[in-house]
């Protein structure tokens, strides 16, 4: 196996933060190579490097051998590397077809495009219509396009950032499917992630980074899954799962009574869905992305009306508002993406906690000093790696990003939280904190709503489970009479003879 990518003691600083020390990592060719480590633990800075989005202070870099200077992306897709983000880098109002022409690949028409990524479609089946708007497309088919663009450039080395997030458990088999397709073709690819089930699925070897440093390199043949994460958090790690007190609902708080959406053009996106929430429990609607969950999301949170029925935060209707004019409506608002819909990326951190729910206590006067202090102590609490107020979001890792949100929306007595996705893009350190603070608002009082495509999320969370499939809901049922493999086939659209029944008995119980 010869090596194709040899980055030698890189480091990179930020300010006063180190988010490279000192990394070495070498990709053969043919080979998968996991990059493991929490959020913050430098590994989407490392990759940022070597595709030249970043300039590093020090260290070298070597390609098939050959010293290189990347002053940019446009250096690196030159050599052959290609990035797959997490949060794709398309333009949303543009078509596929023109995406793809910013990205040097086709003219810009759909015949265009279509007969530039015909090779890449072999190893990549993609053939939705180049016409189609970016903005139009679930994640999973926008990240989907972003791999066919890298190959269609020709690339030898692929980066690819969580690029799980997104996708459901037969997508996920796919695209490993592909990536193994593309290594047995000589092309090397890293993986960056967190999930230590994919480590041991896909890669030949694994890297780990923590707080900066690399850790070491290790065949995860040989090396546990337990002892990769405590590798990975510099700790031992406990049990998964947690045995918590029994659910006590209390009255309805987040009700939805026949409520449905249409989109601009007129068609059903949701049909009728009556649902309650009710204070002290869990509810979690599990689905296939692109099934209902937005428009339920954007119900809940007050950010559309329903075309028919209502949406009632305890019995009173929800005001139809924009993104950030929540001011006294009571629901905390964990979105699906948190750059675009959850935070202000170019202000600093103190600012992004004021926003929405936080501006109804502030009122128009706000003491700087006196903010920022108490702002440092949030970030603090809720562990913001790092907990300067003055950071800009964008700045943040993923996770860190997330865990501003949740500081945001959970600190402040919210009646109901809706929170769509609230771990995607997370370590398995940083999940664990959010499961338990949603544990904790379950157990005083609050009524919350988790819509997931994570089947995993779904199970530990719940105390009953729905499914979203075409826009209609299934259930929800108690969490006992459900099963990962019930849930699975619901969320392809089957059924059995169980499902009325049980819905009724959940009924009763709740």
């Amino acid at each position: 196996m010869s090596t194709l990518v040899r980055m030698h003691e890189v480091v990179k600083r930020f300010d006063d933060v180190i988010a490279c020390d000192g990394v070495t990592l070498e990709l053969g060719s043919g080979e998968i190579h996991a990059l493991l480590g929490e959020n913050g633990a430098g590994k989407t800075t490392l990759m940022n490097v070597l595709y030249g989005l970043t300039r590093a202070d020090g260290g070298t870099i070597e390609i098939d051998g050959r010293a290189v200077e990347l002053s940019g992306p446009a250096d690196a897709i030159a050599l052959g590397v290609g990035m797959v983000h997490q949060h794709p880098l398309l333009v949303g109002p543009l078509t596929l077809a023109e995406n793809m022409r910013l990205g040097g690949v086709g003219d810009g028409t759909p015949a265009g495009m279509a007969a530039a990524i015909a090779p890449a479609t072999k190893l990549i089946p993609f053939d939705v219509d180049g016409a189609t708007r970016v903005d139009e497309l679930p994640l999973s088919v926008r990240q989907r396009l972003e791999i066919v663009r890298c190959l269609a450039r020709g690339v030898r080395i692929l980066v690819l950032d969580e690029p799980t997030a997104v996708l459901t458990p037969d997508e996920v088999a796919q695209l490993f499917g592909q990536l193994r397709e593309l290594a047995g073709a000589g092309c090397g690819v890293v993986l960056i992630t967190h999930k230590l089930s994919e480590v041991g699925a896909l890669a030949q070897r694994v890297t780990v980074l923590r707080g900066g440093r690399k850790v070491g390199t290790y065949d995860p043949a040989a090396t546990p899954a337990r002892e990769l994460a405590s590798l990975m958090v510099g700790r031992e790690l406990g049990e998964e799962r947690r045995e918590r007190p029994a659910a006590t609902p209390g009255a309805p708080r987040l009700t939805l009574r026949g409520a449905c959406c249409d989109d601009p053009h007129g068609a059903r996106e949701l049909h009728p869905v009556d649902l309650d929430v009710r204070g002290g429990e869990i509810v979690c609607l599990a689905g296939v992305e692109g099934n209902g969950q937005r428009p339920l999301a954007e119900l809940c949170f007050g950010l559309r009306a329903p075309a028919a029925g209502e949406a009632l935060l305890e019995g009173e209707p929800i005001p139809p508002h924009r993104e950030w004019e929540r001011r006294g409506v009571r629901i905390g608002r964990v979105a699906e993406e948190r750059r675009q819909h959850g935070l202000v990326a170019d202000a600093p951190l103190w600012r992004n906690l004021l926003l929405g729910p936080m501006a109804a206590r502030t009122g128009r006067l706000v003491r700087k000093r006196r903010t920022v202090a108490w702002a440092r102590g949030v970030l603090e609490e809720y562990g913001v790696n790092p907990p300067d107020p003055h950071a800009l979001a964008s700045s943040l890792s993923g996770g860190n990003q997330q865990k501003v949100v949740l500081a945001r929306e959970l600190d402040n007595d919210p009646r109901a939280i809706v929170a769509v996705n609230p771990t995607r893009g997370l370590d398995v350190g940083a999940q664990r904190e959010v499961y338990a603070r949603l544990d904790r608002m379950r157990a005083e009082g609050v009524a919350v709503l988790v819509i997931s495509t994570d089947l995993d999320e779904v199970m530990r969370l719940a105390d009953r489970v729905g499914v979203l499939y075409g826009g209609r809901l299934s259930g929800p049922f108690a969490r006992e009479q459900v099963d990962r493999e019930r849930l699975a086939l619901l969320m392809a659209g089957m059924r059995d003879e169980r499902d009325d029944a049980d819905r009724d008995a959940s009924a009763v119980i709740s």
